[in-house]
C-alpha cells in the first residue's frame, strides 16, 4: 500500500503559499517550493501539475478561505471594507497573492467569479433600494471598495516615506480611516437642491 500524501501534499501547499505570496508567479522556484515542504520537486508536479496550475490553486484556496471567513451581511460594503482589513492584517499573504493574481494572471477563477457574482448581487439589491450609491456599477463599485482596503499597501514607498510625518502610526486608525472612507464612498450622493 502506498504512503499516505495528505501530509507531503498539505506541506507542499503550505510552502507553495509562501513561496508565491513573497515572489509571485514568476519569480516563484518550484526547488525552493519543495525544499520548504521537505518533499521532491517530482511531487509537486504529481500532486498539483505544473507552476502555473498551482499557482492558480494556491489562489482559488486562499481566496475561498478568506470569502468564508468574511460575513457579507447588511452593512455590504461597510462592514465588509472592515472585515477584509483585519482578515488581511492578519493574513499578509493574502494581499500579496491577490496582487500577484492580478499582474500575473489575466483570467477568471470560478471560484472566486462566484463568491464575487454573491456579493454583487447583494449590492446590485442595496442600490435597488437606495441604501449605497447607484451611479456606480456594483462590480466597479466593490473594485474600488477593495481598492481602498488595500490602498496604503499598493502604495508607492516613496508615498509610505512619509507616512511618520503625514500618516497614521497604528492599525486601528487606518482601519478606522478605510471604514470611514468607504461608508463616505458608497452613501448614495445628496439629492441635488
Amino acid at each position: 500500500m502506498p504512503p499516505d500524501a495528505t501530509d507531503t501534499k498539505r506541506r507542499l501547499m503550505k510552502a507553495a503559499i509562501d513561496e508565491f505570496a513573497r515572489y509571485g508567479l514568476a519569480g516563484a522556484r518550484v526547488d525552493r517550493i519543495a525544499e520548504n515542504a521537505a518533499a521532491n520537486k517530482r511531487s509537486i508536479y504529481m500532486h498539483f501539475g505544473t507552476k502555473e496550475e498551482l499557482f492558480d490553486l494556491v489562489h482559488a484556496q486562499v481566496f475561498l478561505e478568506v470569502a468564508a471567513s468574511i460575513t457579507f451581511g447588511e452593512e455590504h460594503l461597510i462592514g465588509y471594507a472592515g472585515d477584509l482589513f483585519d482578515r488581511l492584517e492578519k493574513w499578509p499573504h493574502v494581499r500579496r497573492l491577490y496582487l500577484w493574481a492580478g499582474l500575473e494572471r489575466e483570467q477568471a477563477y470560478e471560484p472566486e467569479v462566484a463568491g464575487y457574482r454573491d456579493r454583487l448581487v447583494a449590492i446590485t439589491r442595496a442600490q435597488q433600494e437606495g441604501r449605497i450609491r447607484s451611479d456606480i456599477p456594483a462590480a466597479e463599485l466593490m473594485a474600488m471598495v477593495i481598492g481602498i482596503v488595500i490602498s496604503w499597501e499598493s502604495a508607492a514607498w516613496s508615498l509610505k516615506a512619509l507616512q511618520p510625518e503625514f500618516g497614521f502610526d497604528d492599525v486601528a486608525s487606518r482601519r478606522a480611516a478605510v471604514v470611514s472612507a468607504v461608508a463616505g464612498f458608497v452613501r448614495p450622493p445628496a439629492p441635488d437642491a
